[in-house]
């Protein structure tokens, strides 16, 4: 079964976690379905943005699915998220467009995007604690997020907020209508789709960078990807295209 639904338009790749009988939770199939869906994203150089969804009107994604993590430890296993590859670290831009609830690594999912949007029928938590379980992404993605004392908050409460707190939070940077989701994701994407990928990407690395290490360290280190954007045929041709009054046609060189 297709878990994941993996769809190409244009310069803009769709992932819709697809498993809402369930609520789209993260069993280990789904999460290698998933894994082996970006690991194309990455490769394809017409793909230049990612936009993450769940199936249906009611999650995102509940999280790691804690009825195979059970069935798994009756077994004598012990199924622990995070164990084995990682998540492929991406250059390129993500979105996380989320609808319904996403809970545990669902909203550590939605973490490791760039840009957040919800609809308004979003619901975020980190219920682990809940369940005498730790998350393992979101105990350092999300204190850099929205700050220690928030995210301590959601990660010792395991409460959840609803989409309206998660903007006031920075969780996320929009909140629309669910009808609306898609294509106000879409829609930030096309745009990001007209800048010059070079920069675009460019920027994510310094701003990730940025945000673990100390600030001369990372002016020093960035300071030779900045002079060779500064310096690119995608410079030239950006500001040629101002001049010129039209659309600059792009070349990642």
């Amino acid at each position: 079964m297709s878990y994941i639904i993996y769809e190409k338009k244009g310069h803009i790749a769709y992932f819709t976690l697809n498993r809402p009988e369930r609520l789209n939770a993260l069993g280990s199939e789904v999460s290698q379905q998933l894994q082996e869906a970006e690991f194309d994203f990455a490769q394809d150089d017409d793909l230049w943005v990612a936009i993450y969804t769940g199936a249906g009107d009611r999650a995102f994604s509940a999280g790691f699915d804690l009825k195979e993590g059970a069935e798994s430890s009756r077994g004598g296993q012990r199924r622990q998220p995070g164990k084995g590859p990682g998540p492929i670290e991406l250059v390129k831009p993500t979105i996380a467009a989320v609808n319904g609830i996403a809970y545990g690594g669902g909203f550590e999912l939605a973490q490791r995007c760039d840009i957040r949007i919800c609809s308004e029928n979003a619901m975020f938590a980190m219920p682990e604690v809940k369940r005498g379980l730790t998350p393992i992404p979101g105990l350092f993605t999300l204190p850099r997020l929205i700050g220690q004392s928030n995210a301590m908050f959601l990660l010792l409460t395991g409460e959840p907020i609803d989409a309206e707190e998660a903007y006031r939070l920075g969780v996320v940077a929009k909140v629309v209508p669910l009808d609306e989701l898609i294509p106000t994701a879409t829609s930030i994407a096309e745009i990001i789709c007209e800048n010059g990928p070079l920069a675009v990407r460019t920027i994510k690395q310094i701003v990730k960078l940025g945000a673990e290490v100390p600030l001369d360290y990372g002016r020093r280190f960035a300071a030779s990807m900045i002079d060779s954007v500064w310096g690119s045929e995608d410079a030239r041709e950006g500001m040629t295209a101002f001049v010129q009054k039209r659309k600059p046609v792009w070349k990642m060189r």
